[in-house]
C-alpha cells in the first residue's frame, strides 16, 4: 500500500516562521511595526486573465490569481517536486487505480460554507459536464465513468465517490501513479454551491477555499484585488495582508511603473530590458530558472506543414545561440529537447534536429517544397515580437522565404484563434509546467485531441507511450517518458527554441521576492516592509 500524510517539516517550517515574525517584530521596531500588524499591501503585474473560473483555465495569466484563492487536495513541495497534503491531510491506494483521499475538517470558503468529499465530487461532475464546456474538462478523464458522462449517459462519474463527509475515492480506469501531482492543477480546485448557479457572475467574483479572498469584483483589463483570509487553516498563511495584480497589456509600462515606484513587482521582464536592468534597480532584481518551454508551433491541420522534412529544415535554420545573445543577453538556455533541464527527466542534448546547419537546412526545404510566403503569429505586449521577427528573417536569409508577414493578438485573443484553428503559419507560444511531472510536459500539448494540443499533433504510437509510463510506477516511469519524447522530436510537431529564464524587479519596500519553476512569484511569500 502506497500512503501519504502530512510531514513533520511542515509544522517546522511554520513554527520557525512564527519565530522569525516576533523576532524581527522586536529588532527593528517601528519600521517593522505597520508590515507586522497586517502584512501590508503588495501591487504585482499581471496580463488580463481568460477567465477565473478554475474548470476553464488553461493559461498563467489567470492561474496565478486562482492559486491565491483556492486551495486543492494536494499542494506540490518545490524542493522535492512531491505532492503534498492540503485540504486532504493524507491518502493512500493499494493499486494505483483507487485511491482514497482524507480531508482536513477546517477548511472552508469564503462565504463561511465547508469543503467537504461532497464540494469535490459536485465541482469535479461540473467541470467535466459537456453542457458547461469547461477546457480543463479532459483533465478528469482518467476517473472512472468520465466517458458516459461527456456521452450523455451519465450525470455523475462513477469512480468519484464522497465515502463520507470527509472521505473522497477517485476510482480511475486504469492505474495512474502521477495523481497526487496532477490533483494540484487548478481544474481541480473546489467551487462552493453558489457558483454553479451562475458562473459567468461567480467568475467576476470567485469564492474560493485559499489563502486570499476578492476584495470587490474582477475589474477587466484594470485589476484584481485580494484580501488575506483569515480563517484559512493551512500551515503558511499568506504575508501581505493585501494583493492587487495590477493588469497591463504592455510589460514595458510595467517595467518603467516599478522604475517610478508605482508598482512592486514585475516578474516577466522584457527582453531588451535586461541589459539594463543592473543600472536601472541596483539590488532590486534577480534571475530565476523556469520550467518554460518556449517554441515555434505548426499548424499541421494545414496541409503545407505536414511534411516532417520541412519542420526538420525550419528548426536547423534557426541560430538559438545567436538570437540568445543578441536579445536576451545570453541569458536563455537553448532548448535540444522538450522535457526541461530542471526536471530529473531531463536530457541536454535529444534533439538530433535542433542544431543549427543552414546548408542541410535549405537542401531539406527546397526537396520538402517549402512555401515561399509565410505567416507567423505571435502574442503582443508582453515582449515576444523581437525574437519572432529574428526567426523570420533567418527563415528568409538561411530558407530563401521571400516574404514574411506577421500578426500580432493580444494574449486572450491569441488563444482563441487557436482554439478556431485560425493560425495559417508557424507560431510562438511557451509551455510550463503547472506541477513537475514529465508526463505534463507532454501529454497535454502532443496528445490527440488534448486542450492545448494548438497543433493538431496525432501520433498512436506516442499515444501508447504516454499511456505506458502513466500506467508505470512512479520510479519505473522515467524511461518510457523519455520514449515518448524521442518520437516528438522525431516528428517534431514544434521546434524547441529555449528554456527560459525570468527575471523579477521589484520596488524597496518589498523583501524576500522569489519564483518557483513555474515562473510564479510567491506572491505569499513577499514582505512588505513599509
Amino acid at each position: 500500500m502506497r500512503t501519504h500524510s502530512a510531514p513533520a517539516r511542515l509544522v517546522a517550517v511554520s513554527a520557525a516562521a512564527a519565530l522569525l515574525l516576533t523576532a524581527c517584530g522586536d529588532d527593528d521596531g517601528e519600521t517593522q511595526a505597520a508590515g507586522d500588524d497586517d502584512g501590508g499591501t503588495l501591487s504585482i503585474y499581471n496580463c488580463e486573465p481568460q477567465n477565473l473560473m478554475p474548470g476553464n483555465n488553461t493559461e498563467n495569466c489567470g492561474s496565478r490569481i486562482l492559486e491565491q484563492l483556492f486551495t486543492g487536495l494536494t499542494q506540490i513541495d518545490y524542493e522535492n517536486y512531491e505532492a503534498v497534503p492540503a485540504v486532504a491531510e493524507s491518502w493512500e491506494t493499494e493499486d494505483q487505480t483507487t485511491w482514497t483521499f482524507h480531508l482536513r475538517e477546517d477548511f472552508t470558503f469564503h462565504n463561511g460554507d465547508p469543503v467537504t468529499a461532497q464540494t469535490f465530487v459536485d465541482t469535479f461532475n461540473w467541470v467535466v459536464d459537456p453542457d458547461n464546456a469547461q477546457a480543463g474538462a479532459t483533465f478528469h478523464d482518467k476517473f472512472l465513468g468520465y466517458d458516459e458522462v461527456l456521452a450523455g449517459d451519465a450525470e455523475e462519474m462513477e469512480g468519484v465517490r464522497a465515502v463520507d463527509e470527509h472521505t473522497l475515492e477517485l476510482e480511475l480506469t486504469e492505474a495512474f501513479g502521477q495523481l497526487p501531482v496532477v490533483l494540484t492543477y487548478t481544474s481541480f480546485f473546489p467551487m462552493p454551491e453558489v457558483a454553479f448557479e451562475d458562473m459567468e457572475a461567480f467568475q467576476t467574483a470567485p469564492i474560493g477555499n485559499g489563502r486570499y479572498q476578492m476584495d470587490g469584483e474582477w475589474v477587466h483589463d484594470v485589476e484584481v484585488a485580494m484580501e488575506r483570509y483569515e480563517e484559512w487553516p493551512g500551515e503558511e498563511p499568506g504575508s501581505p495582508q493585501r494583493l492587487e495584480w495590477m493588469i497591463y497589456n504592455d510589460v514595458d509600462t510595467a517595467y518603467t511603473d516599478v522604475l517610478a515606484g508605482n508598482l512592486d513587482i514585475l516578474g516577466e521582464v522584457p527582453p531588451h530590458r535586461i541589459t539594463g536592468i543592473e543600472d536601472d534597480f541596483g539590488d532590486d532584481w534577480s534571475q530565476h530558472e523556469s520550467s518554460r518551454f518556449v517554441y515555434m508551433g505548426f499548424p499541421l491541420y494545414d496541409e503545407e506543414f505536414q511534411d516532417a522534412d520541412l519542420r526538420h529544415a525550419m528548426s536547423m535554420a534557426i541560430d538559438r545561440e545567436e538570437i540568445i545573445e543578441n536579445i536576451f543577453d545570453g541569458s536563455q538556455t537553448a532548448a535540444r529537447s522538450i522535457l526541461p533541464p530542471v526536471l530529473p527527466q531531463g536530457r541536454d542534448d535529444a534533439c538530433e534536429h535542433c542544431h543549427f546547419d543552414p546548408e542541410v537546412a535549405a537542401d531539406l526545404y527546397e526537396a520538402a517544397g517549402g512555401p515561399e510566403e509565410l505567416t507567423l503569429y505571435t502574442d503582443t505586449g508582453t515582449g515576444h515580437d523581437d525574437y519572432v521577427e529574428a526567426i523570420g528573417n533567418q527563415w528568409a536569409q538561411n530558407l530563401g522565404v521571400e516574404e514574411i508577414r506577421y500578426e500580432s493578438l493580444d494574449f486572450a485573443q491569441y488563444l482563441d484563434l487557436h482554439e478556431s484553428e485560425g493560425v495559417t503559419g508557424p507560431y510562438r507560444l511557451g509551455w510550463l509546467l503547472a506541477y513537475p511531472s514529465p508526463q505534463y510536459a507532454m501529454e497535454p500539448l502532443y496528445s490527440e485531441g488534448a486542450p492545448s494540443n494548438y497543433s493538431g499533433y496525432a501520433s498512436e504510437d506516442f499515444d501508447a507511450l504516454i499511456d505506458q509510463a502513466n500506467a508505470a510506477d512512479v520510479d519505473d516511469a522515467d524511461e518510457i517518458y523519455q520514449q515518448a519524447e524521442d518520437i516528438l522530436l522525431e516528428d517534431l510537431p514544434v521546434i524547441p527554441l529555449w528554456f527560459q529564464d525570468y527575471f523579477i524587479v521589484h520596488s524597496d519596500r518589498v523583501a524576500d521576492v522569489e519564483m518557483d519553476l513555474r515562473s510564479y512569484v510567491r506572491v505569499e511569500d513577499v514582505t512588505v516592509t513599509d
